[in-house]
């Protein structure tokens, strides 16, 4: 992958919903008593398909919801089939469970019953867009090593951006904080391969490939085809050991030799293949 910073979106469920035009809810009043919030809510819409729920949800959303109010949408199907749409903890449920039953009476299909349910969620989607942003203009200062994996997405079925990293002493928790500061728990940090390995450095995890190096190139990177199915790139950041777990440079890796290739991050689906090898050990 091309210098292999990788931005990419983990893939959603369903795709977001445009937002309000109009605003019918009102947050809650912090300053009054309140009773108990209710943490889910079950409805039916009037549609009959998947397909018309979903666009039934997404009109009301960009046309009646207010925008701070929507956290996400997704579809289940346990126990029963249905979506899920998120709404921030502060809009009762039930106002927008009323608010959304009359909107479908008037612009959905009368006879049909699909069933929705509504939850409550910690951050609204315009949150989770805001910070997903503000890490994507800082990638590059959030990786304070070599190791140039970095990736990240919008979970909107868990409410919170999923931040991937080859291991977490990459990452630069310091600027992740400030992006963060008053949205603590948004971002949930998961190691790749290197965020577990044994005694001598080299990942717990099953390599990627074993096999012969084919070829060398040395350009702006260091790259090894292995086996004519995937090119690796390499650089001081990769973890590269003899037989026996010592250490040792690039430059000791031969055409011909045999090895085993732990990459991270994406792998670019070329023929050959394309990634980042954070670790390889001769055979």
């Amino acid at each position: 992958m091309k210098r292999i910073i990788l931005l990419m979106v983990v893939a959603l469920v369903l795709t977001a919903c445009g937002q309000g035009k109009s605003n019918t809810l009102s947050k809650k009043n912090p300053n009054e008593e309140l009773p108990a919030s209710i943490e889910e809510v079950e409805i039916t819409i009037a549609a009959t398909t998947d397909e018309e729920a979903v666009q039934l949800i997404r009109s009301y959303v960009a046309d009646e919801l207010e925008e701070k109010a929507y956290s996400g949408l997704y579809l289940e199907h346990e126990p029963f089939k249905h979506f899920v749409i998120l709404i921030q903890e502060l809009y009762p449920l039930e106002d927008v469970a009323d608010d959304i039953g009359k909107y479908s009476l008037q612009m959905g299909k009368g006879e049909g019953e699909y069933r929705v349910k509504l939850k409550s969620a910690t951050f609204s989607y315009l949150t989770l867009e805001k910070v997903a942003n503000q890490l994507n203009t800082s990638h590059e200062a959030l990786i304070v090593t070599e190791r140039p994996v970095l990736s990240f997405g919008i979970n909107e079925m868990e409410n919170r951006i999923d931040l991937y990293v080859s291991n977490r002493e990459d990452l630069n928790e310091e600027l992740l904080a400030e992006i963060t500061v008053g949205n603590e728990g948004i971002v949930r940090i998961e190691e790749g391969v290197m965020g577990s390995v044994d005694e001598q450095g080299i990942p717990t995890a099953q390599p990627y490939i074993v096999g012969n190096i084919m070829e060398e190139k040395e350009a702006e990177n260091l790259v090894f085809l292995i086996d004519n199915q995937i090119y690796v790139l390499v650089n001081s950041a990769t973890v590269i050991k003899d037989q026996n777990g010592n250490t040792i440079g690039a430059e000791q890796l031969n055409v011909g030799d045999k090895v085993a290739v732990w990459t991270d991050g994406g792998i670019e689906e070329s023929l050959p293949a394309s990634g980042y090898a954070v670790a390889i050990q001769l055979q």
